[in-house]
């Protein structure tokens, strides 16, 4: 308990000081492979004109305020996060789109404290392979729907389908000479494997379970532009790199560099495949 105590607290400081470049960042996320799992997500939950809806780890609320326009003035969609900063800023988004059907709340996903609130679906991008009790967070949303209601998720594919993350991560191992993360420990890849995945989703007593990858590319103007981009803004791993000292930064970019520069273009722009894994359940 205790691990999973210090790591919830270093993952709240950490998205808490990127919310705003993540808010920022919000227009160029959804033209990417991430809002492309949004789309499939939102097709998958099939939401209906007066339906409630829930967004665990809603980050900037993207998806969250999506769904808004799918039920309507008359549903309701609450979108929640861990970290405070986030929830203030998806009020803020909320309200300047005119929003009235959105609420934001801080909440943690494995334990939702909401009473006897129930929802007709929850949608979680890119949330539940960062959560280190990961079973407890899921069968918790299974108990947070409606009857038939439906969960619809992303997380991100396997590390050689997502190169322009991978390349990071390869790059702080190398560094620090450390071994890779045990299956499932939480982090980007800890949900990849999609019989993990559907197991998870039916061990918390989900059914009708559906499994599904969306691929897209990762594009940047720059090696550079993407090396800024990961280390110093809009990620959670602009917070590992800038905990770094100098020379140990350099390190890290080196390499990390070095990877990226097989997908660099004649014209110095550089593409990356990405890919994530998507899932729809019944409960």
């Amino acid at each position: 308990m205790a691990f999973e105590q210090d790591f919830d607290e270093a993952s709240r400081s950490q998205w808490s000081n990127v919310a705003a470049g993540w808010a920022a960042d919000a227009e160029k996320r959804e033209r990417g492979p991430a809002g492309l799992a949004a789309d499939w997500m939102l097709r998958a939950a099939a939401l209906e004109p007066g339906q409630r809806v829930l967004e665990l780890a809603c980050g900037a609320g993207d998806v969250g305020l999506r769904a808004a326009a799918a039920v309507g003035p008359e549903g309701r969609v609450l979108c929640t996060d861990f970290a405070q900063p986030m929830v203030d800023l998806v009020r803020e988004r909320a309200a300047a789109q005119g929003l009235a059907q959105v609420e934001a709340r801080v909440l943690d996903a494995q334990e939702p404290d909401l009473g006897d609130e129930r929802f007709d679906a929850i949608l979680c991008r890119l949330g539940f392979m960062l959560m280190p009790e990961q079973a407890k967070a899921v069968a918790a949303a299974r108990g947070l729907l409606v009857p038939g209601g439906r969960l619809a998720l992303a997380v991100w594919a396997a590390p050689e389908r997502n190169p322009w993350l991978s390349a990071l991560t390869d790059a702080f191992m190398a560094t620090f000479d450390a071994p890779p993360p045990a299956p499932g420990a939480p982090g980007p890849f800890a949900l990849a494997d999609h019989d993990r995945l559907r197991d998870l989703l039916t061990g918390a007593g989900f059914g009708d379970v559906t499994v599904e990858e969306v691929e897209g590319e990762n594009r940047h103007e720059s090696i550079e532009a993407w090396w800024l981009d990961a280390s110093e803004g809009k990620g959670p791993m602009s917070a590992l790199t800038q905990q770094l000292a100098p020379e140990q930064r350099e390190r890290v970019r080196t390499h990390a560099v070095a990877a990226a520069e097989r997908y660099a273009g004649d014209d110095g722009s550089v593409g990356f495949p990405a890919a994530l894994v998507v899932a729809v359940a019944r409960a």
